[in-house]
């Protein structure tokens, strides 16, 4: 009985748009495609589909068994995958990226930031722990936004009156929502990618550059498991996270939430005394 409520919540809550195999083809035929974060969760999800279209693939991640793994799987003579192994917690992995591709002698169409660090913790517990703030701000906001300006002049070269180039962000709802303690390094990062995409959005419009942010819910993906209450909790599969991303493409839209988000921002703003007394005293009792 459990599980048939979670599925019914995740069908009504979670509900993403349907994007057709000849739109996808349509889209990124002949593209040649950057995903980051794309060995597991979201971004293999993406990898698998458009996989089955003729395109270029770039595979970035640090794993570079799974990277390997993907290639072999996935490479076929209509499409051809490229990895790049980068940490992106190293701020001078965006410029390495950036560097190998051109040695590759490719120009990027569609860039997916899909690589994210989460991190849930205290404040008083991270007083020792620079690393929290250096993580979530060099993986979620430093780095996706050099690999954008560095691949600026590609997509502008790239793009054309039938077809935009693309950027992709994969952001979360918390992005829009009240700040929630111990999440404070995830939502400060995160915001401030989503914050920075919004503002060059009619500078990239310009020049037929999309750039579409994609806020998600949870998302039942392996970033979620050291966080012991969302294992029971509804979540997003991670093919439905990829058709929102991917239909944002398809359909040159400047970003998708699910149809509640509007709803929870004016709760957010309307119930904020509240929701900090409620939090505040959340945190008493499990001190």
């Amino acid at each position: 009985m459990q599980k048939w409520i979670r599925t019914c919540i995740e069908r009504l809550f979670f509900y993403t748009p349907h994007i057709s195999q000849a739109k996808l083809t349509e889209t990124f035929e002949n593209k040649t495609i950057l995903i980051t974060g794309a060995t597991f969760g979201i971004g293999e999800a993406c990898v698998r589909k458009l996989a089955q279209i003729p395109c270029q693939l770039i595979l970035v991640a640090r794993t570079e068994e799974k990277l390997i793994s993907l290639k072999n799987e996935l490479e076929s003579p209509h499409c051809k995958i490229h990895y790049i192994v980068a940490d992106l917690y190293d701020i001078s992995s965006s410029e390495l990226i950036y560097q190998q591709v051109q040695q590759l002698q490719l120009k990027i169409d569609c860039l997916i930031h899909n690589a994210g660090k989460s991190i849930q913790r205290s404040i008083w517990k991270s007083i020792d722990r620079p690393q929290d703030i250096d993580r979530t701000i060099h993986i979620n906001y430093l780095n996706p936004a050099h690999l954008t300006r560095l691949f600026l002049n590609d997509l502008k070269t790239t793009s054309n009156q039938q077809h935009q180039s693309q950027i992709l962000v994969v952001s979360t709802i918390n992005a829009k929502l009240f700040a929630p303690p111990l999440w404070a390094n995830y939502q400060a990062s995160k915001s401030a990618f989503a914050e920075w995409i919004k503002a060059i959005q009619p500078e990239l419009k310009i020049h037929n550059i999309n750039a579409a942010l994609i806020y998600l819910p949870l998302v039942r993906t392996r970033m979620i498991l050291p966080t012991a209450q969302y294992a029971s909790m509804p979540a997003m599969l991670p093919t439905k996270a990829a058709d929102a991303i991917l239909a944002c493409a398809a359909h040159n839209k400047r970003q998708w939430q699910p149809w509640w988000l509007s709803i929870a921002q004016l709760c957010c703003i309307v119930f904020a005394t509240p929701i900090q007394f409620f939090y505040r005293n959340l945190l008493k009792r499990n001190m």
